[in-house]
C-alpha cells in the first residue's frame, strides 16, 4: 500500500437536484482524513445542500474516526433541516457500522436508487 492511499479520501459531488445531493467519497475514511471529510460535508451543507446521499461504494475502509465524521455529518445535516443517508456500503464499512449499532442511527440503502426513493 502506498502512503498516499491511506491518507487521501477523494470527495466528489456527483449530482445535485432540488431534492438531494449525491456525494461519492472514495478511499479509506480513517483518522488520517476524517477531519477533512467532516469539513467538506460541513461546507456542502453550509452551501445549502443539506439533503445528502453518500455513495459509499468506493470507500474501502472505515475506522472509529471515520464513523465519528459520518455522525458529525448526520448532525450537521439534521441541524440544517436535512438528512444524510448512506448507500452502497462495502462489506467492511457495513460490518463496522452494524457492530457499533449505527445501523439504527443512519438510513442505509443497498443502492443509490433505493436511497433516492426513500
Amino acid at each position: 500500500m502506498h502512503e498516499e492511499d491511506s491518507m487521501d479520501i477523494v470527495i466528489e459531488e456527483k449530482f445535485t437536484s432540488d431534492e438531494y445531493t449525491i456525494i461519492a467519497p472514495s478511499g479509506r475514511l480513517s483518522g488520517a482524513n476524517a477531519p477533512e471529510f467532516k469539513n467538506r460535508i460541513r461546507e456542502i451543507i453550509k452551501a445549502g445542500k443539506s439533503r445528502i446521499i453518500l455513495d459509499m461504494s468506493a470507500v474501502s475502509f472505515i475506522d472509529s474516526s471515520g464513523l465519528s465524521a459520518l455522525i458529525s455529518g448526520l448532525k450537521y445535516a439534521r441541524e440544517a433541516g436535512g438528512f444524510l443517508r448512506l448507500a452502497a456500503l462495502q462489506d467492511q464499512a457495513f460490518k463496522v457500522i452494524k457492530l457499533m449499532l449505527l445501523d439504527r442511527v443512519f438510513e442505509i440503502s443497498k443502492t443509490i436508487d433505493e436511497a433516492v426513493q426513500s
